[in-house]
């Protein structure tokens, strides 16, 4: 998405334009940057990396056959080359439309943007992969109270029992004050212990 955009965009028209006029040149494009990224994870799993991710940028901005087509197909390409040793984690930014073929792609954990549901999406899997997420990145730039407050509502959200990994819902926003993040590490490990206890 940022190569052929050349810089971030929240909606890529170049990228999107692409996809429509040249649809054989973004599969080609899209199978060498696949067989890279495999080779490139491989190599971290190599050099000892606990656990690999990843990031689709720009998959939820598509309608379903194109997410299949041009996003899905080609993470399954990385995911079926991985060395199986560690857990791999999917997040496609606004894709809880498509949890249940984004769980099929071959990942062990998939993560969640804020806009996604977390004891839907939990009921809706069952299982089948662990969620990571999903606090909106925005309530860190809130006082502490509401950080904390957040946090206790994503871990009653998810429930007791493992396959839960928390974390943000999208990236960390620059203005996030440091002291923010301390906040929610410290709140996560106060209030999640009671969640640790088997379903």
């Amino acid at each position: 998405a940022y190569m052929v955009q050349g810089q971030g965009k929240s909606t890529f028209p170049k990228l999107l334009a692409l996809m429509k006029e040249n649809p054989r040149a973004l599969h080609q494009l899209l199978d060498k940057l696949a067989k890279a990224v495999a080779l490139h994870l491989n190599a971290q799993i190599k050099a000892g990396t606990q656990t690999v991710m990843i990031f689709d940028t720009w998959g939820g901005l598509l309608d379903t056959d194109n997410y299949r087509l041009f996003s899905l197909y080609y993470v399954q390409q990385i995911f079926s080359q991985l060395d199986q040793s560690v857990p791999s984690i999917l997040f496609t930014k606004q894709g809880g439309k498509w949890l249940n073929i984004m769980s099929q792609s071959g990942c062990h954990v998939l993560g969640l943007d804020h806009t996604v549901n977390l004891q839907q999406a939990r009921a809706q899997l069952n299982n089948k992969v662990a969620l990571q997420g999903n606090m909106n990145p925005e309530i860190l730039c809130q006082s502490p109270e509401i950080i904390r407050a957040e946090v206790a509502k994503i871990l009653a959200d998810f429930g007791k029992g493992s396959g839960h990994i928390f974390n943000l819902g999208h990236g960390i926003t620059p203005d996030a004050p440091p002291e923010n993040v301390s906040v929610l590490i410290e709140a996560v490990h106060t209030l999640s212990k009671e969640y640790h206890l088997k379903a």
